[in-house]
């Protein structure tokens, strides 16, 4: 975590688990590539920042929205962690509503 202690996404989504844990996925600026949170801790609505288990800080930026290689490392992650189910909870945290 202590490489990139921070990260920005675009075209962002937040799913949440069958367990009711929710992960952020999405382009991240940063890295040029798609990524997954581990299990978001806490959200700040007002700075639009999450914190996850690992300690690592989510800037969401824009409007939630669709992103092909974000997708593709939510499905890998959730082959690999045996996540049977997750639902799109998006439109929670975006600021201008609805997200279909």
């Amino acid at each position: 975590m202590s490489s990139q202690p921070r990260a920005t996404l675009v075209r962002w989504r937040v799913f949440q688990t069958e367990l009711g844990e929710r992960q952020f996925a999405g382009h991240c600026i940063e890295s040029g590539h798609g990524r997954v949170s581990s299990a978001i801790v806490s959200f700040d609505f007002n700075t639009r920042t999450g914190v996850s288990t690992s300690g690592r800080r989510y800037v969401l930026s824009g409007r939630a929205g669709y992103d092909d290689d974000g997708q593709y490392i939510w499905l890998l992650w959730s082959l690999y962690n045996a996540v049977p189910w997750a639902k799109d909870v998006s439109d929670e945290y975006d600021p201008l509503g609805d997200v279909s």
